[in-house]
Order: structure tokens, then sequence, then C-alpha cells
């Protein structure tokens, strides 16, 4: 099976050697935006770098699937689109070294690395990247979400294109509205509303507006 990954950054990298090591893939190219081509010849860990128009030819979707290793979720989210519409399905990755269980239900395009821990009776949506996440039971996770080293208690949801920081938790039976940023090290022990911002774990809790983030535009 092969596989494309979009992205050539530290995170493009990472997933990368993550499926070369632990997958049944392998890994043929990298793609970036034809705008950002680099020179003919020009590789990523011995792997050449494309632009999408080159992939389409060199590398059609009959046969190959892509992973979008992006970590900004709005262009996670924009790239999914696109080449879903080129026809590309999706590989996901799910380190075997991660706790998981066999009723994990589980999106397009989810990757989910060896420090994650996550209880049955969950469920993953598309397009999402869980970094050293611990996922209680019962828990929901939408579409476009970006969780890294935090901690869900049972029956958590998260909903669609939100972001939560390292060592942030969330109560039981709590819902993150969507296109929340949640900042490390914050408690969340009731309900988020949408387009929330809370980043500080010394004050009382903050919720602005993350509209105005670049990573939570939905033009």
């Amino acid at each position: 099976m092969k596989v494309i990954i979009y992205g050539t950054g530290k995170m493009a990298e990472f997933i990368c050697y993550s499926f070369t090591n632990d997958s049944a893939y392998e890994v043929v190219a990298f793609c970036v935006d034809d705008d950002y081509v680099p020179p003919i010849g020009t590789t990523l860990l011995g792997i050449p770098i494309l632009g999408l128009d080159e992939i389409v030819k060199s590398f059609p979707p009959e046969n190959h699937k892509m992973h979008i290793a992006i970590g900004r979720n709005s262009a996670r989210e924009s790239i999914f689109r696109k080449v879903s519409e080129l026809g590309y399905d999706f590989a996901n990755y799910i380190a075997s070294k991660a706790n998981i269980w066999p009723d994990l239900i589980v999106g397009k395009n989810v990757f989910i690395d060896q420090c994650c821990d996550i209880h049955p009776f969950v469920t993953i949506g598309d397009n999402c990247m869980l970094i050293g996440a611990r996922i209680g039971h019962h828990c929901t996770i939408e579409n476009n979400v970006l969780l890294s080293g935090n901690i869900l208690a049972g029956n958590v949801t998260v909903k669609n294109n939100s972001f939560l920081g390292i060592n942030s938790s969330v109560k039981e039976d709590v819902t993150i509205g969507s296109y929340n940023i949640i900042g490390a090290n914050i408690f969340i022990n009731k309900p988020t509303e949408d387009d929330a911002i809370i980043s500080n774990a010394a004050t009382a809790q903050r919720v602005g507006n993350s509209k105005r983030f670049v990573m939570f535009n939905k033009s």
C-alpha cells in the first residue's frame, strides 16, 4: 500500500517516520501546494517533494492514498476537501504501541500516536490528530480536531475544529464547543461555547472569539 504525505514540516517528518516504521504503508512522495514547489530533485528523508498537479499525474488516486500531515486545523480541513475532490482516499495511522480497544471507531485521515490511551466506546471523526492524548470511555471527537497531550474524562464531546493544548483536561460529561482554543494546563469543568478561547489557568477562565485566529479561519 502506497501513501503520499501532504506537508513537509516537522509534523510531516514525524508522520512519515511513523508510517515507514510502524505500518504496512510505503511513503512514496511528499506533496505541497503548487505555489510552494521546491526545485526539481528536492527530497525530504530521501523521498521526493512534488506539487499537487504532479502528484495527481505521477501518483493517481486509483492506487495511492493520501495523509495530510499539517497541524493547523483550518489548513488540514481545506486540504482534506481539495484532495477528496480529486478522488483520493485517506490513510489512517494508529500506532501499534497506542493503547486502544477493538471497538474504536475512526474516520478518515486520522493520526493516533504511540502515547495515546483510548478507552472503549470512543468515536473519532475525520481528519483528526491525537498526540499523547488520554481519552475516557464514551467520548466523541468530531472532525478536524487536534488533541495534544490532553486528558478527557468519560463521556466528553469535542466538537469540530477545536484544539486542546498540552496538559489540558476536561471533566466528565462536558462538551467542548466547535472552533475552541483550549490553552495548556487548563481544566475545563463545564461546557464551552463555540469559538471560545480559554487560555489562562492562573485566573478565571476567559472566553473570547477564536475567529480572529488564522488557525480557525472559516473562509
